[in-house]
């Protein structure tokens, strides 16, 4: 009997208007000057269970002697500030009012239940952080559409563009049956999800590179496996090239020795191939800061 699937959100979608598609290699041949983009990380508290963050049967796990606990670690939203494109989120961090009033803002009851949202302690809020930046908001780079991502979008305006991975809203999996409702809450009355477009990689270093405002400046990086259309982001700032991984990688440890997720993967071997393949970038760019899905 065929398992029935459910979409990521039935949120109309569209293909980005910004954007191109170009080559790993294109992308690595400038990523080591200095450029313009600044960014920003903010982290609100919280804590999930280790295997789910990390594969904890790895036998590099097995010999670290890792064992089932709670980890704390954060939900993050990046400021990402660019001289002439403006204010933009990459991730969007947490919301007060979806912390205080889950059923008010959409929240599922299976998400509600099981989703942690009691354990998320923003610091700053998603609002407060828009405020603070003292400009309009012109858009959201999501990684992907997990609850822990999209947390802080009761507090960004309606009419603000949301970024995806081309395969992210339409990827079908049977979980979506408790998130779809969500995602559908959170999306409402917001124009459709503009999806970023990638090509395959012709040096096969990467999936794909799309440099976002066409000019060398922000990048990204399709790295399926925790979703169907991941997107890790790099950009070029004055003090040098900043990868945001998403949950390609949600540990320091699980960067440091090239573990993957645990249980919160949507499929393995994709994913252990982002995470190699955003490590070797890094090691070929060991300037590089690299910040991580949920740990610094």
């Amino acid at each position: 009997m065929k398992m029935l699937t459910f979409k990521t959100t039935t949120h109309q979608a569209k293909p980005a208007r910004i954007g191109a598609p170009i080559s790993a290699a294109a992308m690595e041949s400038v990523i080591d000057e200095p450029g313009p983009v600044e960014v920003k990380t903010i982290g609100a508290d919280w804590e999930a269970s280790i295997t789910g963050l990390l594969n904890i049967k790895h036998p590099k796990a097995v010999a670290a002697g890792i064992t089932d606990h709670k980890e704390p670690i954060k939900i993050y939203a990046h400021v990402v500030r660019h001289p002439t494109q403006g204010f933009f989120l990459v991730d969007t961090g947490v919301s007060r009012r979806l912390v205080e009033d889950p059923v008010g803002v959409g929240v599922g009851m299976m998400l509600r239940k099981y989703g942690g949202i009691e354990k998320m302690r923003p610091q700053r809020s998603t609002a407060e952080i828009i405020e603070a930046e003292g400009v309009p908001l012109n858009g959201v780079f999501m990684t992907h559409l997990h609850l822990d991502h999209v947390s802080g979008l009761p507090d960004v305006p309606k009419d603000v563009p949301i970024y995806t991975g081309a395969d992210e809203a339409e990827a079908s999996l049977f979980l979506n049956l408790f998130a779809q409702g969500t995602n559908n809450h959170l999306l409402a009355g917001r124009p459709p999800l503009e999806e970023l477009q990638f090509t395959k990689d012709p040096g096969g270093r990467l999936e794909g590179v799309n440099d976002v405002f066409g000019d060398g400046s922000f990048f990204a990086i399709l790295t399926p496996g925790h979703t169907a259309g991941h997107v890790s982001y790099l950009a070029r700032t004055a003090e040098g090239a900043v990868l945001m991984t998403g949950d390609v990688c949600h540990t320091r440890w699980g960067w440091d020795n090239g573990v993957e997720p645990g249980t919160y993967l949507q499929e393995r071997e994709p994913s252990i191939k982002s995470l190699l393949a955003l490590k070797a970038l890094s090691d070929r760019h060991p300037n590089m800061v690299v910040r991580l899905g949920h740990q610094e």
